[in-house]
């Protein structure tokens, strides 16, 4: 009996002979890093699985607080980290309208109008599709806000940190864009107090920050999409996605984040346009702010020649542009040519054009095995 092992050594030792056997799940339960959410289930994409694109679908947000607003946040969220870690063409929420619930929408192909795009050539049987899936289960314990109220004379008549649990399931996977069929997925979980926020910011910055985690957790299971392809873009960095084509987005029956504001006086519903460039564009000064709020377009908040600092871009090419995504695959079409892209903008309140000759970026180092 002196050499029988403790229990939690031989469950510790049991679980790491049966790593091998659970493929692409990954029980983290709580060993998951400080601050991390765990992540409770993945399964990578054939290293062979080639794509000559990505449609980032609408985020299926289906939290207390989901509104238009969020999930067009959330959704160029996604769309800008995808950037960031692939020189592929991203298609996202501005480029087409959904047909079906958002929690339902898999296959671009047949649930949105995807067909109708005018810009992309090629075959829809190269392309794959990105969707981003939050549940959230909450519970609210009414006793102990009553009994804490009472207890805690440095947080009254207050539910923060009190009482509210929630349980967020976050699920981001990767399907055909043709088909529907699921080929890689990374889920994650965890617990979140929905008050803990501050105001005039994002409401739910863990969820987000959770999201940001399980798309990257997703794209390093498919580390086929991530290599430079030789011919990379300038990626509009510094360019701020179009926060009034974000109040106006609409998804099936919910209405945009502008109906909300119908009822307001001009001046309020003015303030509180310019307060969401604090949350998507720290540190804007307020003219710039303002005039992009007057203004659907891509601001630009950094300078890049021949961009300047306070730029509305409206077009490249004669199409409308409303979000780095779309600047950075139209760009990508003709800056090559000898002639670069004709760029149309709002500069000091005057519309111009300018001819926009980027050289190619460096490809992306394939990512570290």
């Amino acid at each position: 009996m002196k050499n029988q092992l403790p229990v939690n050594t031989l469950w510790s030792r049991w679980i790491m002979a049966q790593l091998p056997t659970l493929g692409g799940a990954v029980l983290a339960l709580g060993l998951a890093g400080c601050g991390a959410a765990p992540v409770v289930d993945e399964g990578p994409l054939a290293p062979n699985r080639k794509t000559a694109g990505l449609v980032v679908l609408p985020v299926a947000l289906a939290t207390a607080d989901t509104s238009s607003l969020e999930v067009a946040a959330h959704s160029l969220e996604v769309t800008r980290l995808i950037l960031e870690k692939t020189d592929l063409p991203v298609l996202g929420i501005f480029d087409f309208d959904v047909t079906k619930a958002l929690d339902e929408v898999h296959n671009p192909m047949y649930d949105t109008d995807l067909l109708t795009h005018a810009d992309l050539g090629g075959d829809w049987q190269d392309w794959l599709a990105v969707h981003v899936l939050v549940t959230e289960n909450r519970a609210t314990n009414v006793r102990d806000i009553v009994d804490t109220r009472i207890k805690d004379p440095k947080k009254p008549n207050t539910f923060r940190q009190h009482g509210i649990e929630a349980h967020v399931h976050i699920e981001a996977g990767i399907y055909e864009a043709r088909r529907g069929n699921r080929l890689a997925w990374a889920t994650m979980e965890l617990e979140d107090n929905p008050l803990d926020f501050e105001p005039g910011e994002d409401p739910r910055p863990a969820v987000t920050k959770a999201i940001g985690e399980t798309v990257q957790r997703l794209l390093d299971l498919a580390p086929s999409l991530r290599p430079g392809l030789g011919g990379r873009r300038a990626r509009g960095a510094g360019l701020v996605d179009s926060v009034p084509a974000m109040t106006a987005f609409k998804y099936m029956d919910a209405k945009p984040y502008d109906a909300k504001l119908a009822a307001e006086q001009p001046e309020l519903k003015a303030a509180k346009l310019l307060m969401l460039f604090d949350r998507f564009a720290p540190g804007l000064p307020p003219a710039l702010a303002m005039r992009a709020a007057q203004n659907v377009g891509l601001l630009v908040g950094t300078a890049q020649a021949p961009l300047q600092a306070g730029d509305v871009v409206l077009a490249v090419k004669g199409q409308p542009v409303v979000a780095a995504h779309q600047f950075d695959r139209l760009v990508r079409t003709c800056s090559a040519a000898d002639e670069g892209c004709v760029v149309t903008l709002l500069r000091a309140g005057t519309k111009q054009t300018v001819s926009l000759k980027w050289p190619a970026l460096p490809p992306i180092p394939p990512p570290v095995p």
